[in-house]
């Protein structure tokens, strides 16, 4: 059986290193407004929840636009 080798340390610059903390506040958004729709409150009407469900789509499409600038980013510096 052979061994497979992860290569976890990547050279990362200074400014992936930035987007990649814009992304993970990102996600820390998204995990909450997910919380927020798994977890509603037994009163919250029905106009509210699909507030949060639109809030929710928004904050997916942003998380995903700041992973894709780090792929890009880092294409860039492999590249």
């Amino acid at each position: 059986m052979k061994s497979v080798t992860l290569y976890t340390t990547l050279s990362r610059d200074d400014e992936e290193v930035r987007l990649l903390a814009v992304y993970e506040a990102a996600r820390v958004r998204e995990h909450a407004a997910a919380g927020r729709l798994l977890y509603p409150h037994d009163s919250l009407p029905r106009s509210a929840y699909l507030r949060l469900v639109n809030d929710l789509q928004m904050i997916r499409k942003d998380c995903n636009e700041k992973m894709l600038a780090v792929h890009v980013h880092h294409n860039k510096i492999v590249n």
